[in-house]
């Protein structure tokens, strides 16, 4: 896509201009709509929805108009300027130059900086949370299946041992120890005495 309609060029419907830095375009719609958009986002529009406009075209004359099929509807009003393009700039300004300069604009102009192509990089952010979670999925899918193994463990109590420490040590919680006292039949945590064996769930 061209960013500069030059006299006698026009725009049909679905066609468009892209500025240079690929940030910005000028689309005249199927609705009949002139539409400047950044990335998508409308920033400036001609209003005519709805009205059957066929083509956006410089004329010779230096006017830039808008046509139905049998009338024009929207012009810029700058007919007996001489050598005229519409040229959609990098600054996001669409500019009707003439031999003697600038006829007309849009007024859209910017100094900031063009958005960035935000689309790609946020579906590339979006699917790398989706693969750690369908990963952390996986895991814990996975997990349950050497649960058969834990059940027949055992441990044998040595000197100095809590049941805090061994639920620490074998589910890295101390605070599971009531899981073993159930398990192991011991009805009081606190009373655990070496050579006991103990049931690790």
């Amino acid at each position: 896509m061209s960013d500069t309609l030059t006299e006698g060029q026009k725009l049909v419907r679905g066609e468009s201009l892209a500025s240079n830095n690929g940030a910005y375009t000028l689309t005249l719609q199927d609705d009949g709509n002139l539409v400047l958009a950044s990335r998508g986002q409308a920033l400036w529009a001609t209003s005519t929805d709805g009205q059957d406009v066929v083509r956006a075209e410089v004329q010779p004359d230096g006017n830039f108009v808008l046509y139905t099929a049998d009338k024009p509807i929207w012009q810029t009003d700058t007919k007996g300027k001489k050598n005229v393009k519409l040229v959609l700039q990098d600054d996001r300004n669409l500019v009707l130059y003439a031999a003697d300069g600038a006829a007309w604009s849009t007024h859209t102009e910017t100094d900031n900086p063009p958005p960035p192509v935000a689309e790609a990089a946020e579906e590339t952010a979006a699917d790398e949370p989706a693969e750690e979670a369908v990963a952390e999925e996986a895991v814990s899918e996975a997990a349950p299946e050497p649960a058969p193994e834990p059940a027949a463990r055992t441990y044998t109590v040595v000197s100095g041992d809590t049941l805090w420490a061994i639920a620490e040590r074998f589910y890295g919680d101390g605070s599971k120890y009531q899981v073993i006292a159930d398990a192991s039949g011991v009805t009081d945590p606190d009373l655990i005495q070496p050579g006991q064996v103990l049931t690790i769930p």
